[in-house]
């Protein structure tokens, strides 16, 4: 073995060391929690309707009949077309009880249909008139910020800042400096919960209900700084 290739074996030898010791940098790790508080200023729920009958063809005639006056209602009290999505669609068979045991005496069509809108101050009459033009119950309702993602994004914004900040006392604490980001991610995120949900049926009372209160969007990362000496 010649002189360049002993040079050559001792550089390639060399090179697991040197990216073991890269992989062995001393950091300091630590995790950011960041949030930004939001009012909610729309609303959502979804509308079940649900027709009995033995005819499948009578069934569907009706549904599409409350169907069209549901919709009306809902465009003509200012529930914008794009914001109106018509969802599921079951239909299931249903028995009743005999002296000879459980017989089939026809067929359950139900259909879901979600809601969004963006005046918030207008849940009441849309659910009073929605019941009382064919639609059996609301299967679910929640308040919402229209301007969700933005607050995640000024939460996750946060969390960085909050990163940085623990990062520099542990740093003070341990007589060294905070050097170059060498790993940042996320570690979840936390959206507002619901201000409630409920199930109501069409003999149910107007609904009423105290209008909702802020809700926190938490964002979390987690950063890995490089230690100066």
């Amino acid at each position: 073995m010649n002189l360049k290739q002993i040079s050559a074996a001792v550089i390639f030898a060399a090179m697991p060391v040197l990216a073991s010791a890269q992989a062995m940098e001393p950091v300091i790790q630590v995790s950011g929690k960041g949030s930004f508080s939001v009012v909610p200023d729309a609303y959502t729920l979804t509308f079940v309707m649900e027709e009995k009958g033995e005819t499948v063809s009578k069934l569907n005639t009706q549904m599409q009949s409350d169907m069209k006056s549901v919709l009306k209602f809902l465009l003509d009290n200012g529930i914008e077309e794009k914001h109106v999505q018509s969802m599921q669609v079951n239909l299931n068979p249903y028995y009743e009880s005999t002296p000879q045991g459980r017989e089939q005496r026809g067929f359950v069509l139900s259909r879901e249909i979600q809601v969004t809108d963006t005046d918030i101050n207008n849940y009441d009459r849309i659910i009073d008139g929605a019941l009382s033009r064919g639609i059996d119950r609301i299967q679910g309702f929640q308040f919402i910020a229209s301007e969700q993602n933005n607050a995640y994004e000024k939460a996750l914004i946060n969390a960085v800042k909050d990163a940085k900040l623990r990062a520099g006392l542990l740093a003070e604490e341990l007589g060294v400096k905070t050097g170059k980001v060498i790993a940042v991610s996320e570690s979840g995120n936390s959206y507002p919960m619901p201000v409630m949900r409920m199930e109501m049926s069409a003999k149910a009372d107007s609904f009423s209900s105290a209008m909702p209160g802020e809700q926190v969007v938490e964002a979390r990362v987690n950063v890995s700084f490089a230690i100066d000496e």
